[in-house]
Protein backbone atom coordinates (compact mmCIF):
# COMPACT_ATOMS: atom_id res chain seq x y z
CA UNK A 1 0.00 0.00 0.00
CA UNK A 2 1.37 3.42 -0.94
CA UNK A 3 1.89 6.24 1.57
CA UNK A 4 -0.85 8.25 -0.15
CA UNK A 5 -3.35 5.42 0.36
CA UNK A 6 -2.35 4.81 3.97
CA UNK A 7 -2.73 8.49 4.90
CA UNK A 8 -6.07 8.80 3.10
CA UNK A 9 -7.45 5.63 4.70
CA UNK A 10 -6.32 6.66 8.20
CA UNK A 11 -7.69 10.19 7.84
CA UNK A 12 -11.04 9.00 6.48
CA UNK A 13 -11.26 6.57 9.41
CA UNK A 14 -10.73 9.42 11.86
CA UNK A 15 -12.96 11.96 10.10
CA UNK A 16 -16.40 12.79 11.30
CA UNK A 17 -19.24 12.18 8.85
CA UNK A 18 -19.23 15.71 7.40
CA UNK A 19 -15.51 15.71 6.53
CA UNK A 20 -15.67 12.14 5.24
CA UNK A 21 -18.59 13.05 2.96
CA UNK A 22 -16.68 16.07 1.64
CA UNK A 23 -13.55 14.06 0.88
CA UNK A 24 -15.57 11.28 -0.74
CA UNK A 25 -17.35 13.79 -2.95
CA UNK A 26 -20.78 13.33 -1.36
CA UNK A 27 -20.85 16.96 -0.17
CA UNK A 28 -19.44 20.03 -1.84
CA UNK A 29 -16.12 21.35 -0.56
CA UNK A 30 -16.26 24.99 0.52
CA UNK A 31 -13.25 27.29 0.63
CA UNK A 32 -13.47 27.25 4.45
CA UNK A 33 -13.49 23.44 4.42
CA UNK A 34 -10.42 23.41 2.18
CA UNK A 35 -8.45 25.76 4.43
CA UNK A 36 -9.47 23.79 7.54
CA UNK A 37 -8.67 20.36 6.08
CA UNK A 38 -5.34 21.57 4.69
CA UNK A 39 -4.45 22.90 8.14
CA UNK A 40 -5.50 19.70 9.95
CA UNK A 41 -3.65 17.36 7.59
CA UNK A 42 -0.54 19.54 7.87
CA UNK A 43 -0.86 19.67 11.67
CA UNK A 44 -1.11 15.86 11.82
CA UNK A 45 1.88 15.43 9.50
CA UNK A 46 -0.11 13.85 6.68
CA UNK A 47 1.98 15.49 3.98
CA UNK A 48 0.95 13.28 1.05
CA UNK A 49 -2.76 13.66 1.84
CA UNK A 50 -2.30 17.39 2.29
CA UNK A 51 -0.85 17.66 -1.20
CA UNK A 52 -3.56 15.43 -2.66
CA UNK A 53 -6.37 17.53 -1.15
CA UNK A 54 -4.69 20.69 -2.42
CA UNK A 55 -4.30 19.23 -5.92
CA UNK A 56 -7.87 17.91 -6.00
CA UNK A 57 -9.42 21.29 -5.13
CA UNK A 58 -6.98 24.00 -6.23
CA UNK A 59 -8.72 24.50 -9.56
CA UNK A 60 -12.15 24.83 -7.91
CA UNK A 61 -10.84 27.67 -5.73
CA UNK A 62 -8.37 29.25 -8.14
CA UNK A 63 -10.36 32.50 -8.23
CA UNK A 64 -10.37 32.70 -4.41
CA UNK A 65 -6.60 32.31 -4.34
CA UNK A 66 -6.12 34.92 -7.05
CA UNK A 67 -8.24 37.42 -5.10
CA UNK A 68 -6.30 36.69 -1.92
CA UNK A 69 -3.02 37.17 -3.78
CA UNK A 70 -4.25 40.47 -5.18
CA UNK A 71 -5.38 41.61 -1.74
CA UNK A 72 -2.00 40.69 -0.32
CA UNK A 73 -0.17 42.56 -3.07
CA UNK A 74 -2.28 45.66 -2.44
CA UNK A 75 -1.99 45.64 1.34
CA UNK A 76 1.27 43.91 2.27
CA UNK A 77 2.94 47.20 3.10
CA UNK A 78 0.20 48.27 5.55
CA UNK A 79 -1.17 45.04 7.05
CA UNK A 80 0.71 42.58 9.22
CA UNK A 81 0.32 39.02 7.96
CA UNK A 82 1.59 37.46 11.17
CA UNK A 83 -0.73 35.01 12.85
CA UNK A 84 -3.03 36.68 15.34
CA UNK A 85 -4.61 35.27 18.47
CA UNK A 86 -7.81 34.89 16.46
CA UNK A 87 -5.96 32.78 13.87
CA UNK A 88 -4.44 30.58 16.56
CA UNK A 89 -7.81 30.23 18.29
CA UNK A 90 -9.48 29.19 15.02
CA UNK A 91 -6.76 26.64 14.26
CA UNK A 92 -6.99 25.20 17.77
CA UNK A 93 -10.77 25.01 17.37
CA UNK A 94 -10.38 23.10 14.10
CA UNK A 95 -8.12 20.54 15.78
CA UNK A 96 -10.41 20.24 18.80
CA UNK A 97 -13.49 19.80 16.61
CA UNK A 98 -11.72 17.24 14.44
CA UNK A 99 -10.75 15.23 17.52
CA UNK A 100 -14.22 15.41 19.03
CA UNK A 101 -15.76 14.12 15.78
CA UNK A 102 -13.67 10.95 15.59
CA UNK A 103 -16.38 8.25 15.59
CA UNK A 104 -14.45 5.57 17.50
CA UNK A 105 -13.91 6.45 21.18
CA UNK A 106 -10.60 4.58 21.52
CA UNK A 107 -9.23 6.19 18.36
CA UNK A 108 -10.40 9.60 19.60
CA UNK A 109 -8.45 9.17 22.85
CA UNK A 110 -5.31 8.10 20.97
CA UNK A 111 -5.60 11.06 18.61
CA UNK A 112 -6.02 13.41 21.57
CA UNK A 113 -2.78 12.04 23.06
CA UNK A 114 -1.04 12.58 19.75
CA UNK A 115 -2.34 16.16 19.53
CA UNK A 116 -1.04 16.93 23.03
CA UNK A 117 2.34 15.52 22.02
CA UNK A 118 2.42 17.65 18.85
CA UNK A 119 1.63 20.79 20.86
CA UNK A 120 4.26 19.93 23.45
CA UNK A 121 6.96 19.22 20.84
CA UNK A 122 6.12 22.50 19.09
CA UNK A 123 6.57 24.36 22.37
CA UNK A 124 2.98 25.51 22.30
CA UNK A 125 0.76 25.81 25.30
CA UNK A 126 -0.40 22.62 26.90
CA UNK A 127 -3.54 21.58 25.08
CA UNK A 128 -5.23 20.82 28.41
CA UNK A 129 -4.79 24.46 29.37
CA UNK A 130 -6.05 25.72 26.03
CA UNK A 131 -8.89 23.19 25.93
CA UNK A 132 -7.71 21.63 22.67
CA UNK A 133 -8.84 18.11 23.50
Amino acid sequence: MRQRDIERFAFLYLCGKHDRDILLGKEKMTFSDLVRLIYITDFLGLKRLNIDIWNDYEEQFREHFQRLEQLYDESCSIVSWDKTEADLYLQEKWVKDFCSNVPDRRSRKELEKMVRKIYKEAGMENSEETDIT
